[in-house]
């Protein structure tokens, strides 16, 4: 099979052949059909994981066809690929925290994924979903639509009538947008880039600004905003969100660089008795929820261009350069 391998931190992917995979007990191959890259994929190619192993093919947000049968589906079954294999016995399982699972082979990450002809996935995290949805956006939906869902849904547990305050409108921070009004929120996005300031006003947001026009933001928030949700993983944007929130507000952090410190002020903190979650991808019950919610038409992911597998390295650049809005999509 044709496929995508990271052989070495910081260098271009190679596009070669590799033998086909085949699934062992409990596995699943299927055949891929889309992969969508995001800027973890930039930190997994970077080296920011010391636990990344070389060669592995990258991509975790996974959709395509069964390949091979497994209970309950058949060959030609449309399916997403839950990125999470939590082990179910250790401290974190069994109080219900399967992301947190220290033994968690996560495709794309700890195992090869997606940027190939055919990827093996454990068969209990195929999400099958009907022939209406198309590949590129149930593939997506596993990151960029999971991980805002778990963090407004159950993490900040967003409700009716809030104000919620997104910070980067990339892909994340889009879907974001999408599912806190979804939960029927008012939203607001902060966002350097115009055009990505656009796309938030699009799909949803009633104001977008820049880093250094916060106040119209908190113009608008009234007293301040209910919750923030930061995406863009920059000490800015974490900054921004924060100078938004009322009192007693909750700023739910999904976006991230190793390395960063945000340098959050104490007594902002203590005395504004500001709730402050990290929330990182879902469960793979939010995973289905997420799913069942771009199959429903409650978030839409953007998708601003389909390549194919010969031209991944020019995904990364565009997404290393900063001009992606919403995401770029590998079709093998």
């Amino acid at each position: 099979m044709r496929a995508a391998v990271l052989r070495r931190f910081g260098a271009p992917l190679e596009v070669g052949e590799l033998p086909d995979p085949t699934p062992g007990p409990g596995e699943a191959l299927v055949r891929v059909r889309a992969v969508g890259i995001c800027g973890t994929d930039l930190k997994i190619t970077s080296g920011a994981f010391s636990t990344t192993p070389l060669p592995i093919v990258p991509g975790h947000e996974v959709a395509g066809e069964l390949a091979s049968p497994v209970e309950g589906m058949a060959p030609g079954q449309r399916v997403a690929c839950y990125v999470y294999d939590p082990c179910g016995t250790c401290l974190w399982c069994r109080l219900g925290q399967d992301t947190l699972c220290p033994a968690s082979r996560r495709i794309g990450f700890d195992r090869d994924g997606g940027l190939a002809e055919y990827v093996v996935v454990p068969a209990r995290n195929l999400l099958p979903f009907g022939e209406g949805l198309p590949f590129e956006l149930a593939g997506v939906a596993m990151d960029a639509v999971t991980a805002p869902w778990r963090a407004l849904v159950r993490r900040a547990a967003v409700r009716a009538g809030e104000t919620v305050v997104v910070g980067g409108a990339g892909g994340l921070g889009l879907s974001g947008v999408q599912i806190a009004r979804s939960l029927g929120a008012r939203v607001a996005a902060i966002d350097p880039v115009a055009s990505h300031r656009d796309l938030a006003v699009e799909v949803g947001a009633e104001l977008a600004v820049a880093p250094d026009d916060v106040d119209r933001v908190r113009a608008w928030a009234g007293e301040g905003a209910d919750v923030g949700f930061e995406a863009s993983g920059s000490r800015e944007g974490f900054l921004a969100v924060l100078a938004t929130l009322r009192p007693g507000g909750r700023l739910v952090c999904c976006g991230y660089r190793p390395g960063l410190e945000y340098g959050l002020d104490s007594a902002r903190l203590v005395l504004g008795e500001i709730t402050l979650p990290g929330s990182r991808n879902g469960s793979r019950e939010d995973a289905r929820a997420a799913l069942r919610a771009v199959e429903e038409g409650k978030v839409r992911p953007r998708v601003m261009e389909r390549l194919p597998l010969a031209e991944v390295n020019r995904a990364l650049e565009l997404l290393r350069a900063g001009d992606v809005r919403g995401r770029v999509v590998v079709c093998p």
